[in-house]
């Protein structure tokens, strides 16, 4: 059931307070462009997390929101995250030998950075484009979490639903994962040899958390209902990142990887001026399409769905919105929600991961219920692994 349909409406004027706040943080900044995509996420975007929000967690955001029209710029940072479940989640499958932590996005959220804390880090992460990402070693922030040896994102549930369902399919698919032997093991049915191997039983804590990082599931339209039918017990975590900075950091990689503007020094007033009109026309496409989809919604019908239906070809590619779309963060959660209860959901902010990565650490340790005990303490290892320029004056 939907989100939207079953929370109860805000007062008119607290919604509108919102809108402003959003105009005053962006129409300081030195760009134009931060206004100008900061647009597409009041009205729907803005509203549906506000009731998403209430009714997820039962919070007073009103008396937050009640003083947005004077919002710090630190607080407009993460004011449009859902406030965090509180509460402990059931125990792991100690004896199970499919993937039990999925890393499900967002894209440009830190979900690279979360994957190699908590995988340690081999020569490089390999990624499915045959690009790497250099880092340096570091043991697994805990021994009993592990990713895929084959590559950090699998892209296996952000396919059509026949695929996922294939046995072939999920035989490549599980045999990624550390200690699965698929000529023996029957992950699906239970049935897997490190178990016994390891003297493991019900009762034990988990040996081998599995873990993959697909960075692109959170805003798929199938990835949601791929990964319930699969794994309807598997944990999830999504690092959701400001959605301006989110939209700016992907179209900016698309740009400074382009070969159309290799030549291009940075900081310099030419390379500022290509930039700025590669982001703004790529963003403004993005934008006519999504308000062209956001005047067909009807009422009294999922939102997700009907979003899902404008936006993307029956082949499951995206109309070419990507950059925005995936920082719709309420309409993908409402889907997310459709198939997963509240505490298979670790919801962070990628600000706040970036800023404290240990404490984070710590919480998804302990909510995974593994041994405190067995973590790799040691903070220095915590660094950025993609750092980007922008143009002088571009960002705020």
């Amino acid at each position: 059931m939907s989100f939207l349909r079953r929370a109860e409406h805000p007062p008119l004027q607290l919604y509108t307070q919102r809108i402003q706040a959003w105009k005053k943080h962006y129409s300081k900044t030195a760009a134009a462009l931060h206004y100008l995509v900061a647009m597409a996420f009041t009205g729907l975007f803005a509203y549906r997390l506000l009731l998403l929000s209430q009714h997820w967690a039962k919070a007073p955001t009103s008396q937050q929101l009640a003083r947005s029209s004077s919002l710090a710029e630190t607080d407009a940072r993460d004011f449009w995250l859902p406030n965090p479940w509180v509460g402990q989640a059931p125990a792991l499958d100690p004896l199970a030998c499919t993937p039990q932590l999925l890393i499900i996005g967002a894209m440009k959220g830190g979900t690279t950075a979360l994957f190699h804390y908590l995988n340690g880090s081999q020569p490089a992460i390999h990624y499915p484009n045959g690009s790497k990402s250099h880092v340096h070693f570091q043991q697994r922030y805990h021994p009993s979490i592990i990713g895929t040896h084959v590559t950090k994102e699998l892209h296996f549930f952000d396919k059509q639903p026949v695929r996922t369902q294939t046995p072939m399919y999920q035989k490549q698919y599980f045999g990624s994962f550390p200690g699965v032997d698929t000529a023996a093991d029957e992950p699906l049915a239970g049935r897997c040899s490190y178990a016994a191997h390891l003297g493991l039983s019900s009762s034990s804590r988990p040996a081998l958390v599995r873990m993959e990082a697909t960075a692109m599931y959170l805003a798929h339209p199938s990835a949601a209902g791929n990964v319930h039918q699969l794994l309807p017990q598997v944990r999830l975590v999504a690092l959701l990142r400001e959605p301006v900075s989110r939209a700016l950091s992907s179209v900016n990689m698309l740009f400074q990887r382009s070969p159309e503007y290799a030549q291009l020094k940075p900081q310099t007033q030419e390379y500022s001026n290509a930039w700025q009109a590669y982001v703004v026309s790529k963003l403004r496409r993005q934008l006519a399409v999504l308000s062209e989809c956001y005047s067909k919604l009807k009422l009294g019908q999922l939102i997700y769905e009907q979003i899902d239906r404008c936006v993307f070809h029956p082949s499951g590619t995206l109309a070419g919105v990507l950059h925005i779309h995936v920082g719709l963060y309420a309409v993908h959660l409402e889907r997310w929600f459709s198939h997963f209860t509240p505490d298979q959901l670790l919801i962070w902010s990628s600000n706040a991961f970036d800023e404290k990565p240990q404490q984070h650490m710590d919480q998804l340790v302990d909510w995974l219920r593994l041994d405190p005990a067995l973590t790799n303490r040691n903070s220095s290892s915590f660094g950025k692994l993609h750092e980007r320029s922008y143009p002088t004056g571009s960002l705020p």
